[in-house]
């Protein structure tokens, strides 16, 4: 098979199924190699080094997961509804199977991993608890949010509390966090509107193509 960019997106894509099913410590570039049917040698060749592989995982995962945040993030869009569709994007992982938050899965395999890919991890969190804190924080000047406290702290309990919620489920069929972890948010934040249909700006619900999706091969 010719050395192609495609051929890069390939391993990419199955590497990330396999690490979102086994973990990343529970497969091989063999693996890989027979799913989509190339020699290890060719693998070797885009990433010489499994780290090499985890690297380009991680920041391919971060730029998608940047690109969904800048779909539902508008600014014209009120808080609440921006929370909304980000705790829709967790449940949309959901419904891919049995597969999990690749964040999720490096981070159970954190000790084992390079000083790089710890890095690339942390940045994927520092990410998701940076774009929290900004909502909750407009929120709370609008008077959506009534909590009291480091809106850090509770941008980082939401995003364990979701993080959470795809484990669990995963053991423990659940209804999406959508529907289960709502509840529990709006008391965390004193939420003191009611809820907005998923995709909402306040004047509709959003349809088809605009619906928030969590990011996947």
């Amino acid at each position: 098979m010719e050395m192609t960019t495609d051929t890069t997106e390939l391993i990419l894509d199955a590497a990330q199924e396999l690490v979102q099913l086994r973990g990343f410590n529970a497969f091989s570039y063999r693996d890989i190699a027979d799913r989509i049917g190339i020699r290890t040698a060719s693998i070797h060749y885009h990433f010489p080094r499994k780290d090499d592989l985890a690297r380009s995982l991680i920041r391919r995962y971060h730029d998608r997961f940047l690109t969904a945040l800048r779909r539902i993030g508008g600014e014209d869009r009120r808080p609440e509804t921006r929370l909304t569709d980000y705790m829709a994007l967790f449940s949309s992982l959901l419904a891919q199977g049995d597969r999990l938050c690749l964040f999720a899965v490096f981070s159970a395999d954190l000790t084992s991993l390079s000083g790089e890919v710890r890095e690339e991890v942390r940045a994927f969190y520092d990410t998701n608890v940076d774009w929290l804190r900004h909502v909750l924080e407009e929120g709370r000047r609008t008077g959506a949010f009534g909590f009291s406290g480091s809106s850090g702290e509770i941008a980082r309990g939401i995003f364990a509390l979701l993080e959470g919620e795809i484990l669990v489920t995963r053991a423990f069929p659940a209804p999406s966090p959508v529907t289960s972890m709502l509840p529990i948010v709006r008391s965390l934040l004193a939420w003191t509107d009611e809820p907005l249909s998923r995709g909402s700006t306040g004047t509709g619900p959003a349809s088809g193509p605009d619906e928030p999706h969590y990011p996947h091969s």
